[in-house]
């Protein structure tokens, strides 16, 4: 099984450099700056890890969240923003959110937090 990562966030620069890393760990990296791209990502892409801006122009990490658990609940939802601290542990849960990262982030905790969610299956 391949283990694909779906990366959302509206700097391009951020998903070149997660797509770099999460690639030369093995991962399929797929981005996309869009809200609604990653959705229609996740419902033909098999995708079980995604690390979501919260941020973002037309659908905001939080809604994005929001919907692809509807789709797909074992998806594996991060986010991974500047803002994280705009909201508490106890919020992101009730949001959907597995957990969260903020920016700048440590390169080893994402590794580690989504080597997790595929040891588990």
């Amino acid at each position: 099984m391949q283990r694909k990562v779906l990366f959302v966030d509206d700097e391009k620069i951020v998903l070149d450099i997660l797509a770099t890393l999460f690639q030369s760990r093995g991962y399929v990296a797929l981005c996309t700056t869009n809200g609604n791209q990653a959705l229609e990502i996740i419902k033909f892409e098999g995708v079980r890890v995604c690390l979501v801006d919260l941020r973002m122009p037309a659908i905001d990490g939080v809604l994005l969240c929001r919907q692809i658990k509807q789709m797909d609940p074992l998806v594996s939802v991060f986010a991974l923003s500047a803002y994280v601290d705009l909201y508490t542990p106890e919020q992101f849960k009730e949001f959907g959110f597995n957990g969260h990262f903020s920016k700048p982030f440590k390169i080893q905790e994402l590794i580690g937090a989504v080597d997790k969610c595929f040891a588990a299956e």
